[in-house]
């Protein structure tokens, strides 16, 4: 039997006309596992996976569990630390692509948590961003460039549970690869999971979970 690591909603939403998205949204994660959240343009992914992060208010009451802990509203900061969006504009902060990597590790919810130095230059190396220096102004860096650096972010911070928003936009096939592996690595580990929007076909295959959106929630695909 899975073992489900995260449990949450229900989630709803409507568009700008006040058409439902979805509704009644509940969603299961089970450990060790990358599970692709599918869906027609404009049905809401992005929507739902801010929602799940706690980045988007809800209406009513929901569930969020994260191994086995059950989290309330007061507990929102706590709930984000360990369930981490990399959010589909890979969106950085002001300063160097050092200070990027590092700024997790200042917050207060890293409890004194050391900054992995060495992992992140063999990640960065890994995504093809070795060669990039730490002082460079990460505004700089161009699309495919900041989706790779959100992923190393993610990486390095090691939450029980990554939700990646089209992480691979703007990657060549054979990064997209590369990153997808690296995604699929921390998933495969005890603890965790990883839940992905994408439309690439390179991880439509039998290892990898597949639920779909619809107007009244969700659905194993």
């Amino acid at each position: 039997m899975e073992n489900v690591l995260l449990r949450c909603g229900p989630f709803g939403a409507r568009d700008g006309e006040g058409r439902v998205l979805f509704e009644s949204a509940v969603l299961e994660l089970p450990e060790r596992s990358v599970t692709v959240l599918e869906g027609p343009s404009g049905c809401g992914k992005s929507t739902l996976l801010r929602m799940i992060s706690g980045l988007l208010p809800t209406t009513g009451e929901e569930i969020r569990e994260l191994g086995g802990r059950s989290y309330g509203r007061s507990e929102l900061p706590e709930w984000r630390a360990g369930v981490t969006l990399l959010a589909q504009d890979a969106p950085v902060l002001p300063g160097t692509l050092e200070w990027n990597l590092e700024w997790p590790f200042r917050l207060r919810a890293a409890d004194g948590r050391a900054f992995p130095r060495e992992r992140a230059a063999a990640l960065l190396e890994a995504v093809g961003l070795g060669g990039v220096a730490a002082d460079r102004e990460a505004r700089s860096l161009s699309g495919g460039e900041r989706h790779r650096l959100a992923l190393v972010r993610g990486l390095l911070w090691d939450p029980p549970v990554l939700l990646a928003d089209e992480p691979f936009s703007g990657l060549d096939r054979k990064m997209a690869e590369v990153c997808r592996r690296l995604l699929e690595a921390f998933a495969a580990r005890s603890g965790h999971a990883a839940l992905v929007v994408l439309h690439d076909p390179i991880v439509d295959r039998d290892s990898v979970r597949r639920i779909r959106m619809t107007p009244r929630g969700m659905e194993v695909a």
